[in-house]
């Protein structure tokens, strides 16, 4: 992602808009980016102070560190999806390739080794 891009999708960060994919390339950039993380930052800020002064908020609150945890539990979240994504594909395989065997097997073009002697189990 490139700085002008990442501008333009601070305002959808800020209001939780934005979709899987766009927020981890935005992560990916404002982490990288100071320049970015900076505008980031003031945004942010704003954006926060704002909905504390229409509260009617007068505790003090340190707002860059809001930012920071924000940031890192979006970040939490990304990668979560990212391997919960990544473990249902492989799930999705395994499935297929042991539908694929099965189906195989019963139309008799793969003979499958037993595992176990089920009648010598079974006879006492």
């Amino acid at each position: 992602m490139k700085c002008e891009e990442a501008l333009t999708k601070i305002e959808a960060y800020i209001n939780h808009t934005l979709n899987g994919r766009e927020l981890e390339e935005f992560l990916e950039h404002v982490t990288s980016c100071q320049e970015c993380y900076d505008e980031l930052e003031t945004y942010y800020i704003i954006s926060v102070g704002m909905r504390y002064l229409e509260e009617e908020n007068l505790e003090s609150y340190n707002i860059p560190k809001m930012l920071q945890e924000d940031l890192h539990t979006r970040e939490r979240r990304v990668r979560r999806r990212n391997i919960l994504r990544k473990t249902a594909v492989l799930l999705g395989v395994l499935f297929f390739i042991v539908i694929l065997v099965l189906g195989l097997s019963y139309m008799g073009h793969l003979e499958l080794p037993r595992l176990f002697n089920l009648h010598s189990l079974f006879s006492l």
